[in-house]
């Protein structure tokens, strides 16, 4: 391979003692090639975590290149800012808009990074203290989140330098990462002028139906619209990839299904159940994998069709026994505020993206259960308790969303039932 620039060192923090250790290289070669090789060290000190399960298996001896975007291995491109954090870092360092992928990861600050790992130019990791705001400060992260966006001046100059800086987290919508006084993590996102409707207080009480559902989401706190804030709500969301100072390793759904997100060239990869067989694959326990046919179930009944690859994730739980990847907490989960879709994003099974009955057990058996049979109660005891628990989660929202909403649930129910 010919190689066209300086190694950058990947870096982890290890999932069960915390301490940060050189995982490996990367480095990129010519016409937009790219190899990842763990480090000797790792191995040697007996370590044999592989940061993502399904590309970059642990073998110490082997250079391992990456088939797409441009050459960055995929968990190094989950470990990119999305967006957000890109137009920030192109505005910042006046970079041109098709600036390769592996230019964001160098730019963004590892004290923010999404998951477990950090890079860096230096052999052995020297990982940059936290420096991310407090709680108390919300009303002024909304604030300059809101001049960001509409790229006017500062209202906080401090505070806007260091979002820029921890520009890192995913996303297309302005975010920042706030750390409450208990130590735990939060992104919080406020709304946007622009928006057609208040998606903070969608994405809040698609999260509390969820939940009452049975299903697994991170936590969700809505801040309402206040004065002070320029009548802009906001929604603050528990990252899970933090555990107070702890950092989790974490692996987007897109790079377990091997497509580009954005930017691939079609979404025929994009597949729940596909999903569903590479989390069997990697080992993830079998409930995980009906929770993942459970949230296909609600995407399509609350009308939530940005339920693409990038909004699904699994996380490493060192808590397990051995330690073991698991199916993240729902995330990003809003219904859409203009029209109820048909179709979603990922497909329900085989080349199908259709909100019906059919699509959805046509391929039940991959998500883990017997037969048809047992996958249709299961798939109408989880219709039970969507339905039962609406009434309550709808409290949060206004009266004309909640008819809007309470109609479009009982169109989905009948083309599901």
């Amino acid at each position: 391979m010919l190689i066209t620039s300086k190694p950058l060192f990947v870096y982890l923090q290890r999932p069960d003692t915390g301490d940060w250790v050189t995982v490996g290289r990367y480095q990129a070669g010519s016409e937009g090639t790219g190899y990842f090789r763990y480090a000797p060290s790792y191995a040697d000190a007996g370590l044999n975590w592989a940061i993502d399960p399904l590309n970059l298996p642990f073998h110490p001896d082997v250079e391992i290149a990456a088939p797409r975007y441009g050459g960055l291995h995929d968990v190094l491109r989950d470990a990119c800012p999305d967006g957000w954090g890109q137009a920030l870092l192109r505005r910042e360092h006046k970079l041109p808009q098709n600036t390769p992928m592996a230019r964001y990861l160098v730019l963004a600050s590892n004290a923010d990074r999404w998951g477990a790992l950090a890079v860096g130019t230096r052999p052995k990791p020297s990982v940059a203290a936290l420096a991310i705001p407090k709680l108390p400060q919300l009303q002024q992260v909304v604030e300059e989140l809101a001049a960001l966006n509409a790229q006017q001046p500062p209202v906080h100059a401090r505070l806007r330098r260091r979002l820029v800086e921890t520009a890192s987290v995913g996303g297309a919508r302005p975010k920042a990462t706030l750390q409450d006084e208990d130590g735990g993590y939060w992104l919080v996102k406020p709304s946007l002028p622009n928006d057609v409707a208040d998606i903070p207080r969608l994405e809040h009480f698609a999260r509390q139906w969820g939940a009452a559902s049975g299903l697994r989401f991170a936590p969700t706190v809505l801040h309402p619209a206040a004065p002070g804030q320029g009548g802009r709500s906001a929604v603050r969301v528990l990252r899970f990839d933090r555990n107070r100072e702890r950092r989790a390793m974490c692996v987007s759904a897109a790079s377990l299904l091997q497509t580009e997100y954005p930017g691939g060239l079609s979404n025929d990869r994009w597949s729940y159940p596909r999903l569903a067989e590479e989390l069997r694959w990697i080992g993830v326990p079998a409930e995980d994998r009906r929770e993942l046919f459970g949230r296909m179930v609600f995407n399509a009944v609350c009308g939530n069709d940005d339920d693409h690859p990038r909004n699904h994730a699994i996380v490493f739980d060192a808590d397990a026994d051995g330690g073991g990847w698991r199916l993240a907490p729902a995330f990003d989960v809003v219904p859409n505020p203009v029209e109820t879709p048909a179709y979603l994003a990922m497909q329900l099974s085989t080349g199908r993206f259709d909100i019906t009955r059919e699509a959805v057990l046509a391929d039940a058996h991959r998500f883990g259960f017997g037969n048809r049979e047992e996958a249709a109660a299961w798939l109408d005891a989880l219709l039970d308790r969507i339905g039962g628990t609406f009434d309550d989660a709808v409290e949060t929202l206004d009266g004309a969303w909640r008819q809007l909403l309470a109609e479009r649930l009982q169109y989905n129910l009948a083309l599901l039932r």
